[in-house]
């Protein structure tokens, strides 16, 4: 039999076209396989960096709450001690109520409206402590009350307030919350007339912020508020502490808030 010219040159291209579809088609097999696997282990990655970021989230929020708590356990001890056993009874049920509302916390986010509550519980507990001593004031924007923030995130300012800001003081101690939204971001304002914040300890707390420098001087209540913000609120939501010749302001800013 003889092949024409063409018809062997068409045999040969389909030959050569043949073979490289083929070859086209095994490679992208091999690589399909490879890619689903890449994804498959992508995929677990994923899942192991969120169960992560939850456990050092859940980590975050542990080491907050028994702050609190023994806080509060202290303020009983102190009551008894010179005999208010009545404010102490009161002290307990206030701790009761702060208990539980730790151990129904099924949300990571909760509303402002909801934490503010709670931290009108503390006071009040800490208010049983250092009676006359003590005086605050808040100051929410309505429209802000059901805006969601991580759980504690207003309380643990609070605490610090209370112990670094008002227990030195022999009286007239004052804490202010202020919430309000301006410019797109909502502002929150935790002030105390105490002391003051070491201004060497408000520098390490920068430095750590934008440098990720030793941490060894910051507080577990900063550090764990600016991880928190960070978590929920990536680029967008800061603390700054700013001390004053009278007391210290710690403010929480979230960008980008849309009402």
């Amino acid at each position: 039999m003889i092949v024409s010219q063409s018809a062997f040159t068409f045999l040969i291209v389909y030959g050569i076209v043949g073979g490289v579809v083929g070859l086209t088609t095994l490679v992208l097999v091999l690589f399909w396989d490879k890619e689903l696997e890449y994804l498959k282990v992508e995929k677990r990655k994923k899942d192991l960096e969120v169960l992560l970021i939850e456990s050092q989230l859940s980590n975050l929020t542990s080491q907050i709450q028994p702050h609190f708590l023994f806080n509060g356990l202290n303020t009983v001890t102190s009551l008894i001690r010179i005999g208010k056993y009545e404010e102490a009874t009161e002290a307990i049920h206030g701790i009761s109520s702060l208990l539980r509302y730790t151990l129904r916390a099924d949300s990571d986010l909760i509303s402002i409206d909801e934490e503010v509550n709670t931290v009108m519980m503390y006071l009040k507990i800490q208010k049983l402590r250092f009676g006359p001593r003590l005086q605050w004031h808040v100051d929410i924007e309505e429209r802000l009350r059901s805006f969601k923030i991580p759980i504690f995130l207003i309380q643990a300012l609070v605490e610090n307030a209370c112990k670094y800001g008002i227990e030195p003081l022999a009286e007239d101690g004052e804490i202010s919350i202020r919430i309000w939204h301006t410019a797109g971001s909502l502002q929150i304002e935790i002030y105390n007339n105490g002391p003051g914040i070491d201004q060497e300890i408000v520098e390490h707390f920068n430095l750590w912020k934008e440098q990720g420098t030793s941490a060894e001087r910051i507080g577990i209540g900063f550090k764990n508020t600016q991880k928190r913000l960070q978590h929920y609120f990536p680029n967008r939501g800061d603390l700054q502490v700013v001390p004053s010749v009278e007391g210290s302001r710690f403010v929480i800013t979230i960008k980008e808030v849309v009402l």
